[in-house]
C-alpha cells in the first residue's frame, strides 16, 4: 500500500543513499510506465522506480531496516 498510485503533482520521499540513510524530498512530474520523474525543491531531477518512493520521510526510514 505504501507505493501505491502516484499522480502529478504529488510528493514524496525518496531513498537517496541506503548505506548513509538519506532521504529526500520530490514532487512527482511524470510517469513513463516503469520511472516515475521528479523534481527536487531545489529543481534537481530524477528517475525513479516507485520502490524508492514513499508517502513520509519515516515510512522511506523505516524500510530501510
Amino acid at each position: 500500500m505504501e507505493n501505491s498510485v502516484w499522480k502529478t503533482g504529488d510528493t514524496c520521499f525518496v531513498i537517496t543513499n541506503k548505506k548513509k540513510r538519506r532521504t529526500a524530498e520530490y514532487k512527482v512530474l511524470s510517469f513513463d510506465g516503469r520511472y516515475y520523474f521528479l523534481e527536487s525543491r531545489t529543481g534537481s531531477r530524477i528517475n525513479a522506480s516507485s520502490s524508492r518512493m514513499f508517502r513520509s520521510k519515516e515510512a522511506a526510514a523505516a524500510s530501510l531496516g
